[in-house]
């Protein structure tokens, strides 16, 4: 068994156009099962007037039933945001639907070029001569 971590890019809006709201602005299937470990916005042009929310869902579920991921007032990343998102979800299933929804954006100024940075763990199984299967569940840094 072997685990690696791996992020990935996600663009959600172009990057000039004001962002909106929207169920399933982007809806791609996993690659592979993973663990999700963190998860980071960014925008190009910081929202006014309020916050940009943003909601993450697996197979039509959110995976984060609390705090959803947010970017902050006059803020260009998740990364300073007063509430942190909770990841309630951690397993992303292979082959599983996963889709954005935008919640919220700025009042005055919306925002542009809305991406994700999900961090994940890969995790490597092996089929043992039993027949049973065995892994490891590690965070290796690379």
């Amino acid at each position: 068994g072997h685990t690696h971590t791996t992020s990935l890019l996600i663009p959600c809006t172009d990057e000039v156009t004001d962002i909106t709201t929207g169920t399933a602005v982007m809806t791609f299937r996993m690659p592979h099962g993973m663990i999700l470990s963190e998860v980071r916005a960014s925008v190009n042009i910081a929202p006014s007037g309020s916050t940009i929310i943003v909601d993450i869902n697996q197979s039509g579920t959110t995976i984060m039933n609390t705090n959803k991921l947010s970017i902050d007032v006059n803020e260009k990343t998740s990364k300073t945001a007063e509430v942190p998102a909770v990841i309630t979800t951690t397993i992303l299933n292979d082959d599983n639907e996963i889709t954005i929804d935008i919640d919220q954006v700025g009042s005055i100024i919306s925002g542009t070029g809305l991406k994700l940075f999900p961090q994940m763990i890969v995790l490597y199984l092996a089929r043992l001569s039993t027949g049973l299967w065995w892994g490891r569940w590690e965070l290796n840094h690379y």
